[in-house]
């Protein structure tokens, strides 16, 4: 069995995931109003001891994290992990079958 995990790139917070512990398999694009809200990746964890940077602005200041993957949620099925993007779509307030939300799979891979 796999470990998946699920990041999120929003306009003031991102996911910079550039090592060789990550695979990206799935990125998925959140509308709400026909207006991109976030992206979310599902990825492979290839290496248990890497660490996913975050970046994050908020109030004029920029912070910046590195995170050990083993703080993540993680799945052990591509399945499951997109079961739970769909949990956090319906979570935002939104379900996925609205007519004013949708979740798209995108073409491009984007971490």
């Amino acid at each position: 069995m796999g470990k998946y995990i699920v990041l999120t790139n929003k306009d003031t917070f991102q996911t910079i995931v550039d090592n060789e512990g990550l695979k990206a398999i799935e990125t998925y694009h959140f509308y709400f109003f026909n207006e991109l809200k976030a992206k979310y990746t599902i990825a492979e964890v290839l290496d248990d001891n890497i660490k996913i940077k975050l970046y994050e602005k908020y109030e004029g200041k920029e912070y910046v994290n590195d995170i050990r993957v083993k703080f993540f949620e993680t799945f052990e099925t591509i399945e499951a992990a997109l079961e739970e993007l769909y949990e956090i779509v319906k979570a935002q307030g939104n379900s996925e079958d609205s007519q004013h939300s949708k979740l798209v799979k995108s073409d491009v891979l984007t971490v």
